[in-house]
C-alpha cells in the first residue's frame, strides 16, 4: 500500500509528539539529576582511591627524621642541656 503525503505527514506528528511529549513531561524535570549523580559518584571514586594511597604513604604522619629536626632545633634554642639532647638522640635512632 503506498504512503500517501497526508500519512507521512500524520506519522511525522505523532513522532513530534511523542518526542516532545518526553521533553516537555516529567522526564525533563529529572534530566539534571544524572550528570550531578555521575559527578558526585566520580569526586566518592576520587577520594576512595586517594585516601589509602595517602594511608600508605605516611599522609598525616610526621616521619621520623623531623623528630631529630625538632631534637635539634630544641637543643639550639637552648631547651634542652647537651646530656639531654644526647640521651633523646640516641633514643631516636
Amino acid at each position: 500500500m503506498p504512503q500517501t503525503r497526508e500519512t507521512r505527514a500524520g506519522e511525522a506528528s505523532m513522532g513530534d509528539w511523542s518526542v516532545m511529549t518526553m521533553m516537555d513531561g516529567s522526564m525533563m524535570g529529572w534530566f539534571w539529576l544524572w550528570p550531578v549523580l555521575l559527578l558526585i559518584g566520580l569526586a566518592l571514586l576520587g577520594y576512595l582511591i586517594y585516601r589509602p594511597v595517602q594511608d600508605r604513604h605516611g599522609g598525616a604522619q610526621e616521619d621520623p627524621s623531623s623528630a631529630h629536626r625538632i631534637l635539634d632545633e630544641r637543643y639550639a634554642r637552648g631547651e634542652i642541656d647537651e646530656q639531654e639532647y644526647r640521651s633523646r638522640r640516641t633514643d631516636l635512632n
